[in-house]
């Protein structure tokens, strides 16, 4: 990635890890559990998890296959990876600095390389990908999980804008035709493909990016323009006093 990028990366992160590390979606170990067995680890694998955070999709490979090695640019949220797997006495597991675009490991070294919920924040994901399939081996797995957008054009472009109001390091979220497309273009044989979806309530997925003030009216003034017209493709509704809405999410599984 840029150096320019990684350095808001790093700062981002650093600012909001605790916080991150602290939402529901990142530390909801049964769904990182039944990711991890929809990839379907053997006892013996070595897996690599691509952007890794505070590590806990690491730790659930770790608890079916040999080896989990987690990787990320930003070195507060693995001092968190690494304070999780020490409280968990998690011995099978390392946490390592690096960058996406640009992985640390020899090729073909590892038997299932992973991604979740980082796709949206690179410049150029094609480039990750073709690192991730660079260091799995011949008939290895690769997965990538992420929210998707629209495919109306219009829509994304509203929904990606709110999503850098909250976290300036959010780039683009793809949509789902573009994801597979990047995987064909990879030579990655798609072998399961999830669509799925994750509900939010904006009040506390704001504190993900922890924006200013004046940036959280204006993210607050958006959501409150499209309950009365769909720009967003989001589906934002009204639950009482707080308004809800939904991240449409694609889980690729694609064998090298």
């Amino acid at each position: 990635m840029p150096s320019d990028h990684v350095d808001e990366i790093r700062d981002q992160f650093t600012r909001q890890a605790q916080a991150y590390a602290d939402t529901a979606q990142a530390k909801d170990d049964a769904a990182h559990a039944r990711l991890a067995a929809l990839v379907g680890p053997k006892a013996t694998d070595r897996v690599l998890d691509v952007a890794c955070g505070p590590g806990f999709l690491t730790l659930a490979f770790a608890a079916q296959c040999a080896e989990a090695v987690g990787v990320d640019a930003t070195e507060a949220l693995l001092d968190i990876a690494r304070g999780n797997a020490r409280a968990r006495g998690v011995a099978n597991v390392r946490f390592e600095s690096g960058d996406a675009t640009e992985l640390p490991y020899a090729d073909e070294a590892f038997d299932i390389v992973v991604c979740r919920a980082a796709f949206h924040h690179f410049p150029n994901p094609s480039r990750v990908l073709g690192e991730m399939r660079r260091v799995v081996r011949t008939g290895g797995a690769v997965m990538v999980a992420d929210f998707a957008t629209s495919p109306d054009k219009a829509k994304a472009r509203a929904h990606n804008a709110i999503e850098r109001l909250c976290d300036p390091t959010h780039v683009r979220a793809l949509p789902a035709d573009e994801l597979r497309a990047l995987f064909i273009e990879h030579d990655l044989d798609i072998v399961a493909d999830r669509p799925g979806r994750m509900h939010y309530g904006v009040t506390d997925w704001i504190t993900h990016g922890g924006p200013a003030a004046a940036v959280v009216a204006e993210i607050r003034r958006r959501f409150d323009a499209a309950l009365e017209r769909d720009d967003t493709g989001l589906d934002v509704r009204r639950d009482g006093a707080e308004i809800l809405f939904t991240h449409q999410t694609l889980v690729l599984i694609g064998r090298r």
